[in-house]
């Protein structure tokens, strides 16, 4: 307390005081919480608790014990039956003409699924070379153009070295292909007029 114009007046009280009273009373808590929260588990579950694991053990022991009797009482099982398998028929070995025969079956089947796409598509190219060669020997300008550009793409690729004739000989294939795609639709259609009129 202190004295101001001779008056007793007491302390106001301040923050840090505050705050001191409030850890001493959080400290205090802190101490007695589990102490008291123990007791009253020890007070509550201590007999029944103990109570019940005594139980449970006494109860897988016997269990475990009568489970092992079962075991014992049991007869084992009898063992099992092997079937008796049937006398193996009696494997007659194929001849070697017949195991010839056979492997020459086998042979042509599988050059029938392998090369049969392969000959078809020689067939239709073949099928088109020959239109396209009777065309042209059919035609004085065709086969004077196709002499040409024979003739011009051989010298041209020989004056130029391998590199202008690799060059030259990648533009004369594109330009064959390129030939080739576009005159796809008319030879077919040339090819359907054909059948119609055999």
């Amino acid at each position: 307390m202190s004295a101001c114009n001779g008056t007793l007046r007491s302390r106001k009280p301040q923050l840090a005081d505050s705050i001191e009273k409030l850890d001493e009373m959080v400290d205090g808590l802190a101490v007695a919480i589990p102490g008291a929260v123990a007791d009253s588990i020890r007070e509550a579950l201590g007999v029944t608790f103990a109570a019940a694991i005594k139980d449970a053990v006494q109860a897988a022991v016997a269990e475990a014990l009568a489970e092992a009797r079962a075991g014992r009482e049991l007869t084992p099982p009898p063992p099992p039956e092997v079937p008796v398998a049937p006398p193996s028929p009696v494997v007659i070995k194929p001849s070697r003409w017949a195991r010839v025969k056979a492997a020459l079956g086998r042979m042509r089947r599988w050059a029938a699924r392998k090369a049969a796409p392969v000959v078809a598509r020689l067939a239709l190219g073949w099928a088109v070379t020959r239109m396209i060669a009777g065309a042209t020997a059919r035609s004085r300008p065709a086969a004077i153009v196709t002499t040409v550009t024979g003739t011009t793409a051989g010298l041209g690729g020989y004056f130029l070295g391998p590199v202008g004739a690799a060059v030259l000989l990648g533009l004369v294939a594109a330009a064959l292909a390129a030939s080739a795609a576009f005159a796809a639709p008319a030879v077919r259609l040339l090819a359907a007029f054909r059948d119609d009129s055999v």
